[in-house]
């Protein structure tokens, strides 16, 4: 089973981190931010963002929001939840996406909303009285959000639903869909461009190709053909929309340890069709895909027994502009807010042993470095 390899080599990246006493060898320095620690972050425009991290609070830390209107320059501290940071308690959260500058959802596995551009979080019911939001994606007109009805840390062997609302509203309508039972954290892929959405749900075995479905309108939504290979242990590991019709997907198979092949295609008619946009090199298994808002850029950010980025300039050449020795504290939310400035969260502050680092480029991802977090009050 090609899930499960996985899970051995995640297994062996957790032991390495946990076991880090040293700081990384690769090309940049360890900077630990004083007051903030990043585990994701949502962009809705190329000045304004928003951070979902921890920071010290009394004695101890909280969940904190923190936003930004200036590109990242400068963040401000809009809030404290009361949600733990981690996806081991049911009422935990861990991500954060904003569908305009109003609007936005912290959630996996719980689900919180705000309607004021962060300063106040609400718990919201988990759409059809399900546990856990596995995934969530938004633009300015839509949102979707997949849920299963399962508890945390088990099977339960229903069906995961898919879920859509308007921003501002307070309540979801369910997209008749039919979807698997089977995914965890991280497995569930949602993308969103526009009226064009994305949705990927792996298999539990190889002997099934990936659950791949598209909508065009928001409203009707097809099935794709799996452009990964599932009888080579390939399963789908990042979709990055472009525009309505152009996407690059990611297909990560035969993981060992510390590597697996990461293959990329890219489509110009809304993953009807592929072409190679080739293979990076080996090292590192969970992988992301990011593209610049152009398309002339592509960058995988990866990890396993290091923490690497790739990046393809065209064609199907893939370069190396980050090679960490760090012991896998991996990446989250790598996003282009133009096609030359990008950011990136370096070992999420989810596992407290991490440094939650924002990462930036300036040059469309040929170079990267430790940005500092500078948050006011």
């Amino acid at each position: 089973m090609r899930l499960l390899r996985t899970q051995v080599a995640l297994a062996a990246t957790a032991t390495l981190a946990l076991l880090l006493t040293s700081p990384p060898t690769g090309a940049m320095p360890l900077v630990k931010p004083a007051r903030f620690h990043a585990q994701s972050m949502s962009w809705i425009s190329s000045s304004e963002g928003r951070m979902l991290g921890w920071s010290p609070c009394g004695t101890g830390t909280c969940t904190t929001v923190v936003g930004t209107t200036n590109g990242g320059r400068t963040w401000r501290r809009l809030a404290t939840l009361t949600a733990p940071l981690t996806i081991e308690k049911a009422a935990g959260i861990t991500q954060i996406r904003f569908a305009d500058g109003l609007n936005g959802w912290a959630f996996e596995p719980s689900l919180r909303a705000t309607s004021d551009g962060g300063s106040t979080w609400t718990r919201e019911p988990i759409p059809g009285g399900g546990h856990l939001v596995l995934g969530l994606a938004a633009d300015t007109d839509v949102a979707y959000a997949v849920v299963s009805p399962c508890r945390l840390n088990r099977l339960c062997g229903s069906p995961l639903t898919l879920w859509r609302t308007k921003p501002g509203s307070a309540s979801w309508e369910q997209v008749p869909l039919s979807l698997p039972s089977f995914a965890g954290f991280g497995d569930v892929i949602l993308a969103v461009h526009g009226s064009v959405a994305y949705l990927s749900i792996p298999k539990p075995t190889a002997t099934q190709p990936d659950v791949l479905d598209v909508t065009l309108d928001g409203r009707h939504w097809a099935s794709r053909r799996d452009p990964c290979t599932f009888a080579n242990d390939e399963f789908l590991s990042g979709i990055a929309p472009i525009t309505d019709e152009d996407v690059a997907m990611l297909c990560v198979g035969d993981p060992g340890f510390g590597y697996a092949e990461k293959r990329v295609v890219r489509s110009d008619d809304a993953a009807q069709t592929f072409t190679p946009a080739g293979v990076t090199p080996d090292l590192g298994i969970v992988s992301q895909l990011a593209a610049t808002p152009d398309g002339s850029t592509l960058v995988v950010p990866s990890y396993s027994i290091g923490t690497w980025i790739y990046r393809n300039g065209g064609g199907e050449t893939w370069t190396t502009p980050v090679d960490l020795g760090d012991g896998g504290m991996g990446w989250n939310d790598m996003s282009f807010t133009t096609n030359q400035v990008g950011f990136v969260v370096h070992g999420p502050a989810e596992f407290p042993w991490l440094p939650g680092e924002l990462w930036k480029t300036t040059d469309g991802g040929v170079t990267w470095g430790s940005a500092v977090i500078a948050v006011r009050r």
